[in-house]
């Protein structure tokens, strides 16, 4: 195994052994992709041998055999490839299931490539979550980005998995060209009626050698500054979890080749770019409890999980630093309480009564 990209599990998540098929059953290429840069290099066409060696690498690697075992399919369209090359990744895969060392698996692929005899392949071979990328809910900028899909497209997929009682993940794009912060709200409104069970968001980065980066280069394409595109995801975030829909992701995954030279041409790229969204989150719900605070406020506790801790103080501790400056003379503490809340927010103000504010979607 080249590289270990087994997943450890966040709360309430499996553990994800993923196998990259790198473009298959993808009718045409879309504008901002290229693979080999965002998810990293990997065989053009994946033999037994390298899939069970993948498999068997991570399941070595994991130590938490409490969690369920999931192998996803990422890369491609799932349901667009062959139909025996898919089969046999699928009978691969559902070996492990019934050798019980593996749970389930799933798939991503996309939205026009979902019907009830895809579905029923899918089931046959334990497929429980199929990931479909969205991208957008308006169809101009479906239509620029070459997807070949229209947003009605999306819609049917949901419905149909959600009638085959498949889990539901969509994928959305912040940034893409001809899109808007109006239109990107409206994609959000979309998605929340359509309530999958997860999302996964992430801001448009120009890539090499796609035909986004030689819009970029005659200048037709101005990427999002790396400030708007936290906002945008922050807000996708807000929205989303509020609605009772787990965002899995936020942000693309660092790989290797994207720290490449010239593999990046522009954009809000960033190796904690997660870490930045999840911190505007936290710094906004703080904002809500602090502007209820006197201005003259001499000490502040903020009292927290253990686990919020980082995404509270934000990248390189850039929150506490804002609220200082907010509260120059105060004494500023941040304390773990074992029975806290995940999520769960408490200030006391100059030892007084605390004020308390939560934060959906953490877990």
């Amino acid at each position: 195994m080249t590289k270990n990209n087994c997943a450890p599990p966040t709360a309430g998540s499996p553990f994800i052994i993923p196998i990259f098929i790198m473009n298959r059953g993808c009718p045409h290429s879309c504008i901002f992709c290229n693979e080999k840069i965002a998810a990293g290099d990997y065989p053009p066409e994946i033999s037994k041998e390298y899939f069970e060696n993948e498999v068997n690498s991570c399941l070595a690697w994991n130590r938490d055999k409490s969690r369920p075992v999931e192998i996803a399919f990422y890369g491609g369209s799932f349901t667009g490839m062959d139909k025996k090359y898919r089969r046999n990744l699928l009978s691969w895969a559902r070996s492990y299931i019934r050798a019980g060392l593996v749970h389930s698996l799933r798939v991503s692929t996309r939205p026009d490539y979902i019907d009830r005899d895809i579905l029923s392949e899918l089931r046959e071979y334990n497929v429980t979550t199929v990931e479909i990328g969205a991208q957008s809910f308006v169809d101009d900028v479906l239509q620029f980005a070459q997807r070949g899909h229209s947003s009605a497209d999306t819609i049917k997929a949901v419905k149909l998995l959600k009638e085959s009682n498949f889990q539901i993940s969509l994928h959305l794009m912040a940034g893409l060209p001809h899109d808007t912060r109006d239109g990107f709200a409206c994609s959000l409104e979309k998605t929340v009626e359509l309530q999958p069970d997860m999302a996964r968001i992430h801001p448009v980065i120009v890539f090499n050698g796609t035909v986004l980066a030689e819009e970029f280069t005659r200048g037709n394409y101005r990427p999002l500054p790396l400030t708007e595109a936290v906002s945008l995801c922050a807000l996708a975030w807000e929205k989303l979890s509020a609605a009772g829909i787990r965002v899995i992701r936020v942000g693309l995954q660092w790989t290797k080749e994207m720290g490449e030279d010239g593999a990046v041409l522009a954009g809000p790229q960033h190796p904690a770019f997660g870490s930045l969204v999840l911190a505007a989150v936290y710094y906004k719900q703080t904002m809500k409890l602090l502007e209820r605070l006197p201005a003259a406020t001499r000490d502040i506790r903020f009292e927290l999980h253990s686990r919020d801790v980082s995404g509270f103080r934000g990248w390189q501790n850039s929150n506490i630093t804002a609220i200082k400056k907010l509260y120059p003379q105060a004494d500023i503490k941040v304390i773990t309480t074992p029975e806290q809340k995940r999520g769960l927010i408490s200030v006391v103000a100059d030892r007084k009564s605390a004020l308390t504010t939560s934060i959906s979607g953490i877990i």
